[in-house]
């Protein structure tokens, strides 16, 4: 039996999921766990009073205390010696990050075999988020990313996107594997509230909420009926608050509604209910929130950024617009709010791809692939 340990952001509870890298642990977990090859462990660095282990069916969770007092990844430096304890603890036979820069950083002087999936491409993504100190945060990710690269066997994209510009690691990458969905996203009942357009993920700049609220403004003063639901947890408060404040200028107080931060449960009924899903942000590697919008059958529109033209299919899926390009947006929407049968068969087309591409089993297979590969030693180096 392979012993893996899977290292990266898990939930504590796992009704509550922060950010898209924790989601993808958790359905990564999903899939591994009903293999009968895999001896599976999970090692997380959690917000814990105190180191703890939690056994589950099909695996072990070994929760990892973060330090709390500092909030640049390079100052815990605790961190990572009780992660690297931890792991050589269980001394596994291969280690899978959940991330290229902090987790590979840690990971990178163990003497196991090692795999990183990349979720994020540090240098494109930092710039868009505002402030010294966020800036400085990715300066470091990025850092640790280059420092780490030494010591990881390969590298796995999460999108098409990560292969085209991770060119300094071009020599360790495997070919894409892309993000798993959980099955409850395929089993949502399609429900639609007419109008219903659904944003859900951290609420930042990045996401370029800001356009969504300029386009519903339009779309209102166009006669078109519709509802806006933005669905997440406040990652930037000032930017929350001109949001807030922008909703209140344009007179839209009782069209967009701010949901919060949800369970799983009360996500997957906000995809049920939606009309269309909406993601207009400036830069993304490989959306979560369009993957679950395809499995549960919605129609999406999004910006033509990163890795999302190779999730949406241009007419067939959805529709692609330009990054802060509000009147696109606002062409997109109306286009699509006016024509419930294209809405219909979008989101059919999506579902099928969805099924093909974003199972847990499906994602679990592949990944147990590259596995097998690197012990093999059956990858060109």
């Amino acid at each position: 039996m392979l012993k893996v340990v899977l290292f990266g952001p898990y939930p504590v509870d796992p009704q509550y999921t922060s950010g898209g890298v924790e989601k993808v642990m958790f359905n990564t977990v999903e899939g591994l766990r009903e293999l009968d090859e895999i001896d599976l462990h999970v090692v997380s660095l959690s917000r814990v009073d105190s180191d703890c282990t939690r056994q589950y069916d099909g695996f072990q969770v070994h929760h990892v205390k973060r330090q709390q007092r500092f909030n640049l990844p390079t100052f815990r430096m605790l961190d990572i010696i009780n992660a690297r304890r931890a792991i050589r603890r269980l001394d596994p036979d291969l280690i899978h990050c959940q991330e290229s820069g902090h987790e590979a950083y840690i990971s990178a002087p163990l003497s196991y075999p090692k795999v990183v999936t990349v979720h994020a491409v540090f240098r494109n993504e930092g710039v868009h988020y505002p402030g010294l100190r966020a800036k400085l945060r990715y300066w470091q990710f990025g850092f640790m990313a280059r420092r780490a690269i030494s010591g990881v066997d390969r590298y796995v994209p999460s999108s098409a996107y990560v292969s085209r510009e991770m060119t300094e690691v071009s020599h360790k990458l495997r070919e894409v594997v892309e993000n798993p969905i959980e099955q409850s996203y395929f089993d949502v009942p399609d429900t639609p509230v007419e109008g219903r357009l659904l944003f859900a993920g951290t609420i930042y700049h990045r996401k370029g909420i800001e356009v969504l609220i300029d386009a519903a403004a339009s779309l209102k003063e166009r006669g078109t009926g519709f509802s806006v639901h933005i669905a997440g947890g406040i990652g930037d408060k000032a930017y929350h608050a001109g949001l807030l404040a922008q909703v209140e200028r344009l007179g839209l107080g009782d069209d967009v509604i701010f949901r919060g931060f949800l369970t799983e449960e009360e996500l997957a009924r906000e995809f049920s209910e939606a009309d269309l899903v909406v993601l207009p942000s400036y830069a993304e590697t490989s959306p979560m929130t369009v993957q679950q919008a395809m499995a549960a059958g919605k129609p999406v529109v999004a910006t033509r950024v990163g890795g999302v033209p190779q999730l949406i299919e241009e007419g067939a899926s959805g529709r692609l617009v330009d990054a802060g390009d509000t009147a696109g947006l606002t062409d997109a929407l109306a286009s699509l709010l006016s024509d419930p049968e294209g809405r219909r068969a979008m989101g059919a087309h999506a579902k099928r791809e969805a099924e093909s591409r974003f199972s847990v089993g499906s994602v679990a297979d592949k990944n147990i692939e590259v596995y097998r590969q690197l012990l093999k030693g059956g990858f060109a180096s």
